[in-house]
């Protein structure tokens, strides 16, 4: 008699963008990690475009394979080829070009007060699993760097949004970074810094070794859920749904719906 083979464990990373969904909405972290249903909402493309073209081309500069001309002219061929001509914001907008060439210039002076610069790292790290799910750990860092005028090790984060953020979101981005570089390399950078290139200002956060390992805590608590969840979708809360960049909306407003059915029966 055949031995019934296993069936795979669902494999899947957390990483700052991950574990903000998971706070926002466990239901959205489920169809979108564990489920993994197509998107059926539209959303707005435009902003996801251009920052991956401004990060695409920092870090070229940052590899010395573009000097500053060559990485201006790398973001308009780029603009072109993803069609950010085409593609509208929130208000029914098309961007504008020379705010995000001004933004990459920002950025490459930031660049340029930096040496010993690793750029885009990719760190992936195990973490947790039981029979069903496999979890690992996963933070592509933007730049990792000494700063020049005070011979200090930082992480730089570029950001192309127009506004600040005061949420938790960006604090447990940095938490992350840190903790990766400290699992990975036993280092801890003196201090993390946003830089919103298109307001020209930055946010900087430090963290002691005691705040890291606090933080490692609640990643461990998390995944702990996650795995207690498993693979059944009832088990996941929906959190918040309605949002701008949500683009299973609609598999979130039916799981609600089937929900919904079930208690009034």
């Amino acid at each position: 008699m055949e031995e019934k083979k296993s069936e795979p464990k669902v494999c899947f990373n957390l990483s700052p963008s991950s574990l903000n969904l998971f706070h926002q909405s466990p239901l959205l972290f489920y169809l979108t990690h564990i489920g993994k249903v197509p998107d059926d909402t539209q959303v707005p493309l435009c902003y996801g475009l251009s920052g991956n073209i401004v990060h695409e081309c920092l870090e070229k500069y940052a590899k010395k394979e573009l000097d500053m001309d060559g990485a201006c002219m790398h973001l308009i061929e780029q603009w072109g080829k993803r069609n950010l001509h085409y593609y509208k914001d929130i208000n029914g907008n098309t961007l504008n070009l020379t705010e995000y060439l001004s933004a990459m210039l920002n950025g490459i002076q930031i660049i340029s007060k930096h040496d010993n610069s690793i750029p885009e790292e990719m760190i992936i790290l195990p973490f947790k699993e039981n029979e069903i799910m496999k979890i690992g750990l996963k933070g592509i860092i933007d730049l990792q760097a000494t700063e020049r005028n005070t011979n200090q090790s930082v992480i730089i984060d570029y950001k192309t949004s127009n506004g600040i953020s005061e949420d938790k979101n960006f604090e447990r981005q940095a938490l992350f970074y840190n903790l990766l570089l400290h699992k990975k390399k036993n280092n801890l950078p003196s201090k993390t810094c946003f830089h919103y290139l298109k307001l020209g200002v930055h946010k900087e956060h430090k963290f002691s070794l005691k705040e890291i390992e606090e933080f490692e805590k609640e990643l461990h608590e998390i995944a702990d859920k996650i795995l207690l969840y498993g693979t059944d979708i009832e088990n996941y809360p929906a959190g918040k749904i309605d949002d701008l960049f949500n683009s299973k909306k609609q598999a979130c407003l039916r799981e609600i719906a089937r929900r919904k059915k079930l208690d009034a029966q």
